[in-house]
Parts: structure tokens; sequence; C-alpha cells
């Protein structure tokens, strides 16, 4: 049978702030997180949240299955024209398009207000057995949110070895 001993821990106080500057109650390393709390008349200066009409995470990933279907043929690319850059349009019909086996499906999104008006994304995207990255971005128009960036990265194809022969 085995006996497990209790042992007391270090003493362990997050670091406070005074006057600007961090106080560690503790001496360093303390590996401890520093909250940021404001403390005697400090304010905390948050990010706006994104106004009421920019896409959430569900329906950006609605917007990227779509863009997904169409590039790899499941959904023809007259369909997609009112969501993407123009440019993108284009070089979307210059592609010559060759539908993978099982298509693409994006798994987890991640999105990003780095101004009013403009969403990016980055996803990674299932294929088979494989997993790519994606990254997005769409920019509010008069005529609702259109992809003008969009990128799959695929991994490098593999280089197979080479025998040297005596």
């Amino acid at each position: 049978m085995r006996s497990y001993v209790l042992r007391r821990l270090k003493p362990c106080e997050p670091p406070y702030r005074v006057a600007s500057r961090l106080v560690h109650r503790v001496a360093p390393p303390d590996n401890q997180l520093v909250l940021d709390l404001p403390l005697g008349g400090e304010q905390i200066v948050e990010e706006p949240p994104p106004r009421p009409d920019t896409p959430d995470r569900r329906q950006v990933g609605r917007l990227l299955t779509t863009i997904l279907e169409a590039c790899d043929g499941r959904r023809p690319a007259g369909q997609v024209r009112p969501i993407l850059d123009p440019a993108l349009h284009s070089a979307l019909l210059d592609s010559g398009r060759r539908r993978p086996p099982g298509g693409y499906r994006p798994k987890s999104i991640h999105l990003c207000h780095p101004r009013d008006g403009v969403v990016e994304a980055c996803a990674t995207v299932e294929q088979n057995d494989r997993c790519l990255a994606l990254a997005a971005r769409f920019e509010r128009t008069p005529s609702g949110w259109v992809c003008t960036r969009f990128n799959l990265l695929k991994p490098p194809r593999r280089v197979s070895s080479l025998r040297l022969t005596a």
C-alpha cells in the first residue's frame, strides 16, 4: 500500500501594481502570473466591442466553407461572386480547379478585428487526413462583407529520399 505525504507550498502571492511598476511579494523567479487589476483609481482601457453587424465566428465559418466549396469544385464559382473581391473571383476562375478527394472542411476558426470594418480569420482546414492552414480577410463594403484576401496554405510536397549506390 502506498502512503502519501502532504507538503506545505512555498508562499506564492501574485505581484501587485504600485505607481505603474510591479512589486513582487516573493523574490523572483516566482513564476506567477501578473494580475492586471486597477489599483488606486487606475483605469483599464478595454478595446471597444465590434459593431453589431460584424460577422461572428459562426458566420465567418459559413463564408469560409462556401469559398472552400467553390475552390474544390463542389459549388459553382458564380455563387461566390458576391462575397469575393473581383480580383479573388477572377483568380478562382483562372485557377485550374481540381477536386481533391473528400474536399476541404474548416475545423477551428479564430477571428481578429484589427480595425472597424475589417475581420481577419485564420483556420485549420481538414482534407482527408491532412491538416492545412487558412488565412482570410473580410472587409465591409456598401454591398456587405467581402473577402479581400484568401490563402489556403498547403504543406510542401515530400521529397523522396535519394539512394546513392556505389
